[in-house]
């Protein structure tokens, strides 16, 4: 019986702080999100900024590091914002363009029937379909311009990171025991390697998928090749929804710019070859086991965070799920929570 009790006071105990943290990571949203944005962030920029703090000062490698990190990012911000302003300008002409190809697809449908198509209302169905995916269309490329103050409050967490990285051992040291530090430092070094590994692999991954289709996209002469590589590049790192959006906003781009459709049906395929070759081929081979989570719990953890904090939750989902894991497999009790987290 006190078993049981026990089990239901636990569990009412994890159901309070479950609710509470949903709650608070809502609330604290605008904080959290740039803040842990830098902090990844720094997981790929600390390997560069140790080799040059080998040589020079801290504030000179945090200069360099500061000063290259913020032109790149200012460059294809310009540039992304830049194509995105033309996309929305160029609306009118994109529903224009969708209404055509929607009443072709539909003249296409209703040949091969008896009866002619039905119409809705004052507008034909292919009108109001042209007119939800051009909307969508743009409030998805607007997503980015959306997020730019974060962008700007991450750079900025991340300056004092970096600054900060090289002390953090030691105060850890100062305030707590030896042996609570070198377990509480057992842990971090553990996160610290299953980020590191995990985020030089996906953007090498990302960068393998995004080169070839930016050529191909300039190849094809398809307007905003840029923008579409950009985007190939950051929907990677969101599992399995990331790549269908990465290869349908260029592809459905292409349709309406060409007027040929066998044109665009041969840049879908090459595109959508790079995908598979990439899904099945480099991003295995690359990454491998290195996140350890199995695909529902990947899933789960896209739901969850895409919820609570929208699309850079998406970006954030596997890295915090990996360190939520490695924090349960070092306390005794929710070890076999985290077991239940392995992909293994």
């Amino acid at each position: 019986m006190w078993g049981g009790l026990n089990t239901l006071r636990f569990a009412a105990y994890a159901m309070i702080v479950l609710a509470a943290s949903w709650y608070l990571l809502g609330q604290l949203a605008s904080v959290l999100r740039p803040l842990l944005l830098a902090s990844f962030l720094g997981y790929i920029l600390m390997p560069y900024y140790r080799s040059i703090r080998l040589k020079l000062s801290a504030p000179v490698a945090i200069t360099i590091i500061a000063s290259v990190t913020t032109l790149l990012l200012l460059g294809i911000t310009a540039a992304v914002t830049s194509s995105v302003y033309d996309l929305t300008t160029q609306a009118p002409e994109l529903k224009q363009k969708a209404m055509r190809l929607f009443s072709q697809v539909t003249e296409w449908i209703y040949s091969f029937r008896v009866v002619g198509p039905i119409q809705s209302g004052d507008k034909t169905p292919e009108a109001m379909a042209a007119e939800k995916l051009t909307d969508g269309f743009l409030v998805l490329l607007n997503v980015a311009m959306v997020g730019l103050p974060e962008a700007f409050a991450s750079g900025l967490y991340l300056l004092f990171l970096l600054l900060e990285s090289a002390r953090f051992p030691d105060r850890v040291r100062r305030a707590y025991p030896e042996p609570r530090a070198e377990q509480i430092m057992h842990v971090f070094g553990r996160i610290n390697s299953a980020i590191v590994s995990y985020l030089k692999a996906k953007v090498k991954s990302s960068l393998i998928l995004a080169v070839p289709i930016g050529l191909v996209l300039v190849g094809f002469n398809v307007r905003f090749a840029f923008l579409w590589c950009v985007l190939t590049f950051v929907c990677n790192f969101i599992p399995y929804i990331g790549s269908v959006v990465s290869f349908t906003l260029p592809i459905g781009f292409a349709f309406l710019q060409f007027d040929s459709w066998i044109t665009a049906t041969v840049l879908a395929g090459i595109i959508l070859g790079i995908n598979i070759l990439s899904a099945s081929v480099v991003e295995p081979m690359l990454i491998g086991r290195a996140v350890g989570l199995s695909p529902i719990v990947i899933l789960s953890a896209l739901a969850v965070w895409g919820v609570l904090w929208g699309l850079p939750g998406m970006f954030l989902a596997v890295p915090l799920t990996v360190v939520v894991k490695i924090v349960l497999e070092n306390i005794e009790i929710t070890k076999p929570v985290a077991r239940l987290l392995s992909g293994e």
